[in-house]
């Protein structure tokens, strides 16, 4: 997994290089996952075109975050809007109006959160953007798939992504934690921050805690999949609808 450096862009990297429990690898250049693309410079996007081939966009925000806070437009690269939640969810979306005091109070456990991200409409969201990213026709690789922060719509996406191609959980679980390298620092700041402003450690903890990338939240997902389906396996058979033999053609796509 090669962390991608880019001057503001944080948490941007390939899932190529992961291994799979057959022993193929992911290949490189073909997938990254990623945060909002709205401060990408001249040089940053030389970059993401020229040495790491990027081809499409795939916005997980909502509409509305979309609009207040837009990605950088990138001339030749195709951009495709695909909102994971229909309407702004404190704790995972990231519009103007769920950063108050009073919705942040109302905020669930974070691990309702990820379950709710796979259930229902949202679940079915979430498996036509898979089946979006998985595809595309040659020429619009590599495809980006990111949200704000690239940690909670991202991470739950490229859990799926990589555990339909074939690797482990706990590789799985690696990747969703290194978003904790860019999220750390702030999860810190604001913690301080809420304890000066609201004198509540209750409440500061609980938001820390939020903005944080947790085992228990990716685990919390994945587990419910594995309940409701009986296994992740039966999970991709039912919901992405492939033939034995269309799992294999797109398997071959993304491994070596």
């Amino acid at each position: 997994m090669e962390l991608v450096k880019l001057r503001y862009v944080k948490n941007f990297r390939d899932l190529g290089g992961v291994k799979t429990v057959d022993g193929r690898t992911v290949k490189s250049k073909m997938l990254y996952r990623g945060a909002t693309l709205k401060k990408l410079t001249e040089k940053d996007v030389k970059l993401l075109k020229d040495e790491y081939k990027l081809s499409t966009i795939i916005d997980l925000r909502t509409k509305k975050e979309a609009e207040e806070q837009p990605d950088i437009s990138v001339e030749g690269v195709k951009y495709i809007h695909m909102p994971v939640l229909t309407e702004a969810a404190v704790g995972v979306s990231h519009e103007k109006k769920v950063h108050s005091f009073s919705s942040l109070k109302l905020m669930p456990p974070m691990q309702d959160m990820y379950v709710n991200m796979v259930k229902g409409k949202t679940l079915n969201n979430v498996v036509n953007i898979m089946k979006t990213v998985l595809s595309l026709k040659d020429e619009e690789y590599a495809v980006l798939f990111h949200c704000t922060v690239g940690k909670d719509r991202t991470g739950i996406l490229a859990a799926l992504i990589l555990s339909f191609l074939g690797v482990d959980r706990d590789t799985i679980v690696c990747d969703y934690l290194i978003s904790n390298r860019f999220t750390r620092t702030k999860a810190f700041f604001v913690y301080i921050l809420l304890l000066i402003i609201r004198f509540n450690h209750k409440f500061a903890k609980k938001i820390r805690f939020s903005l944080l990338a947790k085992q228990i939240f990716i685990d919390a997902a994945l587990d419910t999949l594995e309940k409701d389906f009986g296994s992740m396996q039966e999970f991709f058979k039912q919901k992405l609808c492939y033939t034995p033999e269309e799992a294999a053609r797109i398997k071959e796509r993304f491994l070596v």
